[in-house]
């Protein structure tokens, strides 16, 4: 899926670092703009938000209720990465789709996430499609049942820092530094790794420093100049570059940037892969799960879209969520028409080949694994489809009110 390039640094015409925030404005507002001009279309043509008509109630009542599903569900504490799902429950869309959901609050990134499928304690976690990759060739059952976010990590240094922005100079200049990461073998620490050995460090070319997930860990950090970098996620590169003035080192969310490195990173180019993964045991002892789950996101979706619950959307986040300071207040608008149109879910197919091919080419996986073993099909693969299936539910939920 090709993305709207985020440029979070830009530099001047002597070369200095500007702040700014890590996707233009217009370019920001523009994707929100196009969702909610959808969303409106979508309110006009079906007219779901008064709700069923009196015989489909009275038909209604007669039937039995199925019980929910249970379902145990791991949220990362604090990222924006798993909002979709936080929102979901903290709304009602699972309970209205018959999911009985117990949110599992996590701190510790992708391994913590899949260490808790691969042992049961949890039945749905977000994670990178790098992370997934070994667990399925070693026959770990597990598939990826919706899309959650369509970004990757940044390199952000200090801004008192002499380390150069351009590639790969300034990738050399860390060489034998500390450059934090959510956790020694999360996705972070993957790309970042693989970010090195591009530049011709060798693998072990950095102090590889975990930081754990909250974005509070990685200002500190930084701040107090007790790592030369870090690999943040695009919420925390906003907070880092904009208000802070930290500076952009590289950007794994810019294609472009991507291409000007070449080799196996250049295969992610514009590509979505976090996605929301669920135990296949889980699945089959639910037949109905992947599906309710799918639509519950999928209304959720569409409802966080919606301009006229932002304010909601917010308080929510704000609230229980355990936003970091930026992220509310006066600036609080304006943060999220930056990171809402990362949150979606729906996910390509196309993604999930591009990133099969990716993890044999950096030597994750010897050879690929077929999507369709581990990728439902019922995923929607386009913003449109999301919109379609909501409106086909006609459960009123393209209204301003869950």
């Amino acid at each position: 899926m090709l993305k709207t390039p985020r440029v979070a640094g830009r530099t001047n015409s002597s070369g200095g670092q500007m702040r700014s925030s890590t996707r233009s404005k217009s370019a920001r507002w523009g994707a929100l703009g196009r969702f909610a001009l959808m969303i409106s279309l979508a309110l006009a043509l079906v007219g779901v938000v008064g709700g069923s008509p009196a015989w489909a109630k009275a038909k209604a009542k007669t039937k039995t209720k199925a019980a929910p599903i249970p379902m145990n569900l791991e949220i990362y504490q604090g990222s924006y990465y798993t909002w979709l799902a936080y929102l979901a429950q903290a709304k009602g869309f699972f309970a209205k789709n018959g999911i009985a959901a117990t949110i599992i609050p996590i701190t510790g990134g992708g391994p913590v996430a899949f260490a808790a499928l691969a042992n049961g304690s949890a039945d749905v976690a977000m994670g990178d499609l790098t992370l997934a990759g070994p667990l399925l060739e070693r026959g770990q059952p597990l598939t990826a049942i919706s899309g959650a976010v369509a970004a990757a990590w940044e390199l952000v240094a200090p801004k008192t820092s002499t380390v150069p922005t351009a590639y790969p100079a300034g990738i050399k200049a860390l060489a034998g530094q500390p450059v934090g990461v959510v956790s020694l073998g999360s996705s972070s620490y993957d790309y970042l790794q693989l970010l090195v050995k591009s530049a011709g460090l060798g693998a072990n070319g950095v102090a590889y420093t975990a930081l754990g997930g909250l974005v509070a860990n990685f200002v500190s950090a930084l701040g107090a100049n007790r790592v030369a970098a870090a690999m943040v996620a695009p919420d925390a590169a906003y907070y880092l570059i904009h208000d802070l003035g930290d500076k952009l080192v590289y950007n794994l969310n810019d294609p472009a940037a991507l291409k000007k490195v070449g080799g196996v990173l250049a295969t992610t180019a514009g590509k979505s892969d976090g996605l929301m993964w669920a135990r296949t045991p889980w699945l089959t002892a639910h037949p109905k799960a992947a599906k309710d789950f799918q639509l519950a996101m999928e209304e959720t979706d569409v409802w966080m879209h919606n301009p006229k619950n932002l304010n909601q959307v917010i308080s929510v986040l704000g609230s229980e969520h355990d936003l970091a300071p930026f992220e509310q207040g006066p600036g609080a608008k304006k943060f999220f028409a930056y990171a809402l149109p990362d949150i979606i879910s729906y996910a390509p197919a196309g993604s999930a080949n591009a990133f099969m091919n990716f993890w044999v080419k950096a030597g994750i996986l010897a050879k690929p694994i077929p999507p369709k073993k581990w990728f439902s099909s019922t995923i929607p693969s386009s913003a449109a489809q999301v919109v379609r299936a909501v409106k086909a539910a006609g459960k009123g939920s393209l209204g301003n009110k869950a």
